[in-house]
């Protein structure tokens, strides 16, 4: 590897940690303006991002998220006091937790750029 291909890999990986930086001051302010934490926001997005209407398993956001899932099954269960998911055991195994978001949360999501631009 050149020189010039390693100052390109460095500068990719300023370009990347730059982006990253960017959206998580733009996750901090949606979640703010929801009045709930970072990680449940991380939470929500992944929700409406993969849920196909069956709802997902806990173990699956976790997985997504690169978390343990006692911390999905924690956040989601206030969240759910809050109204923004609900949780349901899996018609298949009562052993698993499915999530999806209520249309109270649809309709934030929704709302975001708009507020994003006030």
């Amino acid at each position: 590897m050149g020189a010039s291909d390693q100052d390109f890999i460095r500068r990719l990986g300023w370009e990347i940690a730059s982006i990253n930086s960017y959206l998580d001051e733009l996750r901090h302010f949606w979640a703010k303006t929801l009045g709930i934490s970072g990680p449940q926001l991380r939470i929500i997005l992944v929700l409406a991002e993969i849920d196909d209407g069956a709802g997902v398993s806990v173990n699956s956001v976790s997985k997504m998220l690169h978390v343990d899932s006692s911390f999905v099954t924690t956040q989601s269960k206030r969240l759910e006091k809050s109204g923004f998911i609900s949780r349901k055991a899996s018609m298949e195994d009562g052993r698993i937790v499915k999530l999806s978001l209520t249309d109270k949360t649809w309709k934030h999501l929704a709302n975001l750029p708009l507020r994003r631009k006030s």
